[in-house]
């Protein structure tokens, strides 16, 4: 982060929950929901405000199906952060950025989602900063391991979770 600037704050909740997917089965969700720093109203990963702040929320591809061991680490527990890498040499995606998780080893957790990627891969080689964070994790249950990551994504050097209060409805 340049000297003296500021990180990117988002305002969010805890939460801990079942959620019941419309294609079917049963998903255990534990982590951050961004909410309205105004209002304290839950913000959707499509929500204007979050865009115009140059946020994204975005699934980690391919995170249980190719990086379990790396999912399982502490270092993917929501709020930790995540390293974002260009991968130009990837055969299957010019655009791909992958995942990585912070710190030692910093072992590659998945990737940006493509559609998202193709929006992020020309900023990153410009050298516009982006950084991101894990914010919610997924599981089948609060005791099975992890089957998937939801990561929250910021044009700045550094995003921050300021947690509030439960939010209130709209």
């Amino acid at each position: 982060m340049a000297p003296g600037a500021a990180p990117l704050v988002v305002d969010a909740i805890f939460e801990e929950r079942y959620w019941y997917p419309d294609e079917g089965g049963v998903v255990w969700l534990a982590g951050y929901q961004p909410v309205d720093p105004a209002d304290g109203s839950y913000l959707s990963r499509d929500d204007p405000e979050l865009a115009g702040r140059g946020l994204r929320v975005a699934a980690v591809a391919g995170a249980a199906r190719f990086h379990a061991e790396a999912l399982g680490s502490e270092q993917a527990a929501p709020g930790r952060p995540l390293e974002l890498r260009r991968d130009r040499d990837n055969p299957h995606d010019p655009n791909a950025v992958a995942v990585h998780l912070a710190g030692t080893g910093a072992e590659q957790v998945g990737f940006v989602p493509r559609e998202l990627a193709v929006e992020l891969a020309p900023e990153l080689d410009e050298g516009t900063e982006w950084s991101a964070l894990c914010l919610r994790e997924q599981r089948r249950s609060p005791r099975e391991p992890r089957t998937g990551l939801t990561m929250l994504l910021g044009r700045s050097a550094k995003i921050e979770l300021r947690e509030v209060s439960r939010a209130r409805p709209r």
